[in-house]
């Protein structure tokens, strides 16, 4: 099944340096089952795995990578590259967002809140948890409702006690007024 799956991964000439971690994991997988189904029938029944059996198509993935490591090794190697490399380019893109728009609210409470609409008329609500280099604007209060301004944030997962469940929000990590 290792060299199978690497046969199969080598046919569809995947190109590592920029497919993503979901896709490459969903590309092995589908590998990985078309040789194991190939293959059911030289499997005992304690042997055999359902594919809906989460667990079990796991261990059977690290089996099947062990024995890809004697056939294709530079394929696991070139595995791990691409979903380290891609794990750092999402985090570096969720780092990197920006949105364009008019303040609307300031409001100053646990922590400083900022609501903004852009030019398509989309509000946005912004939280101040960090200190940024550009952050002098507000604690200087340079910014006031109606100002334009281009804000640079990142999303992380935090608690919403009043929902009471986690969600995402923008926390602001540049301020540029425009």
């Amino acid at each position: 099944m290792g060299k199978e799956t690497c046969e199969c991964i080598t046919k569809k000439k995947i190109d590592f340096s920029t497919i993503s971690k979901n896709e490459l994991q969903l590309q092995v997988g589908l590998c990985m089952i078309q040789s194991y189904s190939e293959h059911i029938s030289e499997f005992s029944e304690g042997e055999k795995i359902s594919l809906d059996d989460e667990a079990a198509m796991e261990r059977l993935g690290e089996k099947v990578a062990l024995k890809m490591l004697d056939s294709c090794p530079e394929i696991i190697l070139e595995m791990g590259k691409a979903s380290t490399r891609t794990d750092q380019e999402q985090a570096t893109e969720k780092s990197n967002l920006f949105v364009e728009g008019q303040i609307t609210a300031i409001s100053k409470e646990q922590f400083l809140t900022i609501q903004l609409k852009d030019k398509n008329g989309r509000s946005y609500s912004f939280l101040v948890l960090d200190y940024f280099d550009t952050a002098s604007l507000l604690t200087d209060n340079e910014l006031k409702v109606k100002n334009e301004v281009k804000i640079g944030y990142s999303e992380i997962e935090l608690l919403d006690v009043k929902a009471n469940e986690f969600r995402y929000f923008k926390i602001i990590n540049n301020i540029e007024k425009q």
